[in-house]
């Protein structure tokens, strides 16, 4: 019975328990190279890198902002000088007229460009105040040998050394290339554009070629240069004048012969080579010639007055002339008389005698 009273016991099957989740604090390292742990993660290790990575794009933008790479145009030469934070401010290199893509070093100066030796310049003188307050164009005026101021217009070609003598063009931008010069505008320097080297000539060949203007037409009277002059002359012998044209081209084969060879001795070196002036006219100055127009005017009025009084006196001689002939043979006044009458008009001839007159009738 006992057997009967004996609860069965049945074993239930087991169901997998829930792994738990270990703690942080329980957390044991991952085995590993790094035992869990990368340089980065100290941070003094990350400041220092990104000190390093913020001066590599430093000298990264300074390598690509300090690179100097340039290209010469056809028409100018240019003159590279160092300028460096480190370096002196010599020159470093000379690019020659169309030159391609040149290393011109790091962190260098731009350019100082200059005109080329194949290029023509010009430097104008006028009379005409109007037109002097452009680049490049001067107003001259000088006395003649009898006192007379006279203005000259004329042209002065001319090259610059250039390319041809590299030795010429460093001097010359250590010299004049290192101060500015002004010319009716602000201060430039010579390598500034063509307003910037026009002024350096007008600063440096102005006084040179007025001098010689000044020399030259000096020893010519006013006559000389400008026939319309001889009206106001103050003295001198009239036959002994030759034509203006030959004295003018005179004056500009003697500027010719010395203006090149007193620019180098002036400015230190050829630096202008081929320098050649042309003369195109001498004018007289506003008033005088004026003057001259108002003389001119009148002496005009008396060569007509007197072509006037001539051709009267030739008329009067005609009339009594033809008075005579008239007298000597009235047949030939009433012919004359006949023709000059108008047409279609009655002309009645009485040649005072005793037979009756002689009744025309004009035809039509």
């Amino acid at each position: 019975m006992r057997e009967r009273h004996k609860h069965v016991h049945r074993r239930l099957p087991r169901t997998p328990a829930r792994p738990r989740r270990p703690s942080h604090a329980a957390t044991s390292p991952i085995p590993g190279f790094f035992q869990g742990t990368t340089p980065l993660s100290t941070p003094w290790v990350r400041r220092t890198v990104t000190v390093v990575m913020v001066l590599f794009g430093i000298a990264l933008l300074l390598f690509v902002a300090g690179a100097r790479v340039e290209r010469q145009d056809i028409g100018h030469v240019g003159v590279v000088r160092n300028g460096g934070p480190i370096d002196n401010r010599s020159i470093r290199q000379v690019l020659l007229p169309g030159s391609g893509l040149t290393w011109a070093g790091w962190f260098s100066q731009a350019p100082h460009e200059y005109p080329a030796r194949s290029v023509v310049l010009l430097y104008t003188i006028t009379s005409d105040r109007d037109r002097g307050n452009r680049p490049g164009t001067d107003v001259v005026t000088v006395p003649t040998r009898d006192g007379v101021q006279v203005g000259i217009e004329g042209t002065v070609y001319y090259h610059f050394v250039g390319e041809s003598s590299l030795d010429l063009l460093r001097s010359f931008d250590r010299t004049f290339g290192s101060r500015k010069y002004s010319d009716n505008g602000p201060p430039r320097y010579p390598y500034e554009g063509d307003e910037g080297f026009q002024a350096m000539v007008d600063s440096a060949v102005r006084p040179i070629l007025d001098n010689e203007l000044r020399r030259q037409v000096g020893a010519f009277d006013c006559a000389a240069l400008v026939t319309a002059c001889a009206l106001v002359r103050r003295g001198g012998d009239p036959t002994d004048q030759r034509g203006s044209n030959h004295d003018t081209a005179l004056i500009q084969n003697r500027i010719n012969n010395s203006f090149e060879a007193d620019l180098a001795g002036a400015l230190g070196g050829r630096y202008l080579v081929e320098v050649h002036f042309r003369l195109v006219r001498v004018t007289l100055p506003p008033d005088v010639q004026r003057a001259v127009d108002e003389t001119q005017a009148e002496s005009a009025h008396v060569h007509v007055s007197r072509e006037r009084l001539r051709q009267g006196q030739y008329e009067a001689r005609r009339n009594v002339l033809l008075g005579k002939a008239y007298n000597d043979s009235p047949g030939l006044a009433n012919i004359d008389a006949i023709r000059a009458a108008p047409r279609q008009s009655t002309v009645i001839i009485n040649t005072g005698r005793k037979e009756q007159s002689v009744l025309l009738g004009g035809g039509k």
